[in-house]
């Protein structure tokens, strides 16, 4: 039970009840014929107090109270419901009734349109879907057929010595479209020439699924009966005379009668060779390199000070250039080149003066036709 208040006004509590099914022009006809502008009035004052936005509302004179009722509907509707008070009739015969006079016929026939279309489409739509059902039974029923049919026939022509008869219907009748008793040679004793000739198994149906070890198996059955007949003797063979736990070889069975098959890996036609003499002056390796961004320095600073300054603390002469900044800024930057065997000198806090900030360099240099840079030099 709601533990709101009672509040008895019937204006109210008729707008209440009729907001959720009636239009605004109904509503304020009816209320308009049935209530006097008194009687809204204060329906209209005793709401704003209620809801505490009596500052407000908006005062009305001499309106009919056509205008203080839609005041009324315009704030029940911007309002949650769960804080409009329970609002009740104490006199029922204030009521007014709802005629047929009061309900927009349009409206209706409108309405009654939509929900015979709405009808009719979902009717349409059951109807495709019961026939899209009744056709996918009809497959899987002729499915399970086909598998039963097909898993009876599959299991003459399993090799029950090595578990085969454990395998799943989907891979025995996959397996079935070129099956042949050639298979079964490297395990049973040898037969005469005109038992590898028979005719094949019957083909599989339309439908069946054929997983990849099943199309390896029906690769490995379609190839001729010569060459299949030689691996199955040469694996016999090999059954025959245990091997020793060594290494296999290629083209030589394992204790289980396998082949094992190695890759050779191939080489690369030319490979990348490292000189061993002397560096001269003639003839030197370069000296590998990082970047480095260092900024912050005052507006003034030019590359050969940089250069200056780096070199009176390592006796290095490094390459310097100026990065150029997107924005308006009142200080420089510059990426030096490092060498990479030296690079945590130049990543100490010491090494730069204070203000001076400094990191590896990120991104990519701008590409610009005037750029400061000093000319390539070398690192001693």
């Amino acid at each position: 039970m709601s533990s709101k208040p009672l509040i008895a006004n019937e204006v109210l509590a008729f707008i209440i009840h009729a907001i959720d099914y009636m239009d605004e022009v109904s509503i304020v006809q009816i209320c308009r014929s049935a209530y006097k502008e008194e009687e809204v009035c204060s329906a209209k004052l005793m709401l704003y107090k209620s809801l505490g936005q009596l500052e407000q509302m908006p005062s009305r004179r001499r309106d009919g109270g056509d205008k203080s009722l839609q005041d009324i509907i315009s704030l029940l509707k911007r309002t949650d419901p769960d804080d409009v008070p329970e609002f009740v009739a104490k006199d029922l015969h204030k009521l007014p009734p709802v005629t047929f006079d009061h309900v927009d016929v349009t409206r209706l026939l409108k309405d009654i349109t939509c929900l015979k279309a709405s009808l009719e489409d979902m009717k349409s739509k059951m109807e495709a879907s019961q026939v899209t059902i009744n056709d996918l039974r009809g497959e899987v029923t002729l499915l399970r057929n086909v598998i039963s049919v097909s898993g009876s026939a599959d299991k003459r022509n399993v090799n029950t010595r090595r578990g085969a008869q454990n395998a799943s219907i989907i891979s025995f009748e996959s397996a079935n479209s070129s099956a042949s008793p050639v298979a079964d040679i490297a395990d049973d004793a040898p037969r005469p020439a005109a038992a590898a000739v028979s005719t094949p198994a019957a083909e599989p149906s339309v439908g069946t699924s054929t997983p990849k070890r099943a199309y390896a198996a029906v690769a490995a059955t379609n190839k001729p009966a010569v060459t299949q007949t030689k691996r199955a003797k040469g694996e016999k063979q090999c059954r025959g005379k245990p091997q020793p736990p060594s290494i296999p070889k290629k083209d030589t069975c394992n204790k289980d009668g396998f082949i094992q098959v190695e890759r050779k890996k191939k080489k690369p036609a030319c490979r990348n060779q490292c000189g061993t003499a002397e560096p001269t002056i003639l003839m030197r390796p370069a000296v590998p390199t990082t970047q480095l961004y260092v900024s912050r320095l005052h507006h003034t600073t030019t590359v050969e000070q940089v250069v200056e300054y780096v070199r009176s603390k390592t006796n290095w002469t490094l390459r310097v250039e100026r990065l150029e900044s997107r924005h308006n800024t009142n200080f420089k930057s510059f990426m030096v080149r490092a060498p990479i065997q030296h690079v945590d000198i130049f990543l100490k806090e010491e090494f730069w003066p204070k203000g001076v900030v400094y990191r590896k360099f990120r991104g990519r240099i701008r590409d610009t036709t005037q750029r400061n840079t000093m000319p390539t030099l070398r690192v001693h």
